[in-house]
């Protein structure tokens, strides 16, 4: 796992991820919804494949219609551990990637990224996926994408995940995104070495 941010608080942390579905905390701000899904993943478990006790690469991911107006693609997978109290966590970056086509809708497991894609630096300072729990821990791990508008210009290169996570997350600026889309998975590690 990377290294976690410090704990944040659950308000500060739902506005923050904008989670799909939830709708925006501005009622003039609408957020299309987009289709996100990996059919590697049958329910809400990871399987080990997708983690460090695996081969450690994002599973295949598929996702439906963008909105019109969509400059790029980017996915982000933000790793959530329960802080010391029931309304904080930490949170982490584990995989950011940035700069997918908007005519593309899958990225394939294990495979080298699109022309044109490039990957954000993680909690970890690295720019590498990484699903890797403290042993014993069972973990949640979102996996979202965002619809970056054309108005917010090219994501940069060496991105840094969470900066990026909370520009396109902030409602109502030329740099939200127009859609948007998540799910959850957990994982546990084994307690043995």
């Amino acid at each position: 796992m990377g290294h976690a941010s410090p704990a944040i608080s659950c308000a500060a942390l739902i506005s923050m991820l904008a989670l799909a579905g939830c709708g925006s905390s501005d009622p003039g701000t609408s957020i299309a919804p987009v289709s996100l899904k990996s059919r590697a993943i049958a329910g809400t478990t990871l399987p080990a494949l997708y983690t460090c006790d695996g081969r450690d690469i994002p599973p295949t991911l598929e996702w439906g219609a963008l909105p019109t107006g969509t400059g790029e693609v980017a996915l982000i997978v933000i790793g959530l551990v329960p802080g010391r109290s029931s309304t904080s966590y930490s949170v982490s970056a584990e995989w950011a990637v940035a700069g997918i086509s908007p005519l593309l809708h899958t990225l394939p497991a294990g495979q080298p990224l699109p022309p044109g894609a490039h990957l954000g630096v993680g909690s970890d300072h690295r720019q590498t996926y990484s699903i890797c729990p403290g042993r014993g821990l069972n973990e949640r791990y979102q996996f979202m994408l965002y619809a970056v508008p054309l108005s917010a210009g090219k994501v940069p290169r060496n991105f840094e995940d969470l900066s990026m996570l909370a520009t396109l997350s902030k409602p109502g600026t030329t740099t939200s995104a127009i859609g948007q889309g998540a799910f959850v998975v957990y994982y546990k590690r084994s307690s043995a070495s």
